[in-house]
């Protein structure tokens, strides 16, 4: 008897979600490479991202052989991929080519039983056409057809089911005039689209706003790894990098300590937000709080320079943190 247990992730580029295939336990493990892409980097560099999909038993560590897929990628609720998948290795792998296209073709070798395309490490499968080339957060809803036996097909209601988001970066450039003087910056996003990038002279900071769902239902679900990542670049020298360090404020909450500062560059600071699940979640119940529990809304940052805030590090920077992902 196969135990069904939907798994969820949120914002990152890589998730390892969990399952069960009768006594053994079955984790998925969802991979982009190489882990940063952003529209920039897809547009001026031609990047081709590829997305691995690994099933294996988190006891032995052993991958799931003969394992077929179904595949759906989602953005904004709307399917940009519906297919099936199969690889006899068990691992999967599918180069994204973002084109400018109406729909999404995939290319590869069709098993001509399963009819579903097959990929190798070596060898993956390519999907062309309109995915990635927006930034914000891709839903993966991942279904395991066949382990172990690929002629022997789950039932239908027994198949498992991993519910997944990947990030792609979503940059947005502003020219702020402070005092009379144009001042270039540029906010990079992991979650969602950014909206206006104003300055509010009186506090002297760099304000913007994103979409989010603030259903605590999904938030708050033990599987979903919430990851709210936003950088800013502070050209340097300028009245927004003078101080050297700065504070960070996301719903009027103060973020300061999950703020990091790249100081290497010599010509700007990159700020990181980095909010992990329980910084996210003390915002949303604020927010619905004084919200009367409307769920869609925005959230709104600002980054404020202070010598009092986080400051500028040089030299290698460890930007890792422990989301519960191998």
């Amino acid at each position: 008897m196969l135990k069904i247990d939907h798994a969820f992730g949120d914002g990152l580029f890589m998730e390892q979600l969990s399952a069960s295939l009768g006594d053994r336990a079955a984790d998925l493990l969802i991979k982009m490479n190489p882990p940063i892409v952003t529209t920039e980097t897809i547009k001026n560099q031609a990047q081709k991202p590829t997305v691995e999909f690994k099933l294996f038993d988190s006891k032995t560590n052993q991958t799931f052989k003969e394992v077929t897929y179904f595949i759906t990628i989602q953005k904004d609720g709307k399917t940009l991929l519906s297919d099936w998948f199969f690889n006899p290795d068990g691992d999967l792998y599918i180069e994204m080519q973002p084109k400018n296209q109406n729909q999404i073709s995939v290319y590869g070798e069709l098993d001509p039983i399963l009819n579903a395309y097959s990929s190798r490490a070596n060898s993956p499968v390519v999907a062309s056409g309109p995915i990635f080339i927006d930034g914000g957060l891709y839903n993966f809803i991942v279904r395991i057809v066949t382990v172990d036996y690929s002629r022997t097909i789950i039932p239908d209601d027994q198949q498992p089911e991993f519910n997944s988001w990947l990030s792609i970066g979503a940059a947005k450039n502003a020219n702020l005039d402070i005092d009379g003087k144009i001042i270039p910056t540029k906010v990079l996003s992991y979650y969602d689209e950014i909206g206006n990038i104003t300055h509010d002279k009186a506090a002297n900071s760099i304000n913007f706003t994103m979409p989010f769902s603030y259903d605590l239902k999904r938030l708050n679900d033990p599987k979903n790894a919430v990851f709210v990542h936003q950088e800013v670049e502070v050209p340097k020298p300028s009245v927004l990098s003078a101080d050297g360090a700065y504070r960070g404020v996301a719903n009027g909450k103060d973020v300061t300590n999950v703020l990091m500062v790249d100081g290497n560059n010599q010509t700007k600071d990159v700020v990181h937000f980095m909010m992990t699940k329980p910084v996210v979640l003390q915002i949303a119940n604020d927010y619905l709080k004084n919200n009367s529990n409307n769920t869609n809304g925005m959230m709104t940052f600002s980054l404020i320079p202070s010598k009092n805030g986080s400051e500028a590090m040089n030299g290698n920077m460890n930007m890792t943190m422990d989301m519960g992902v191998k």
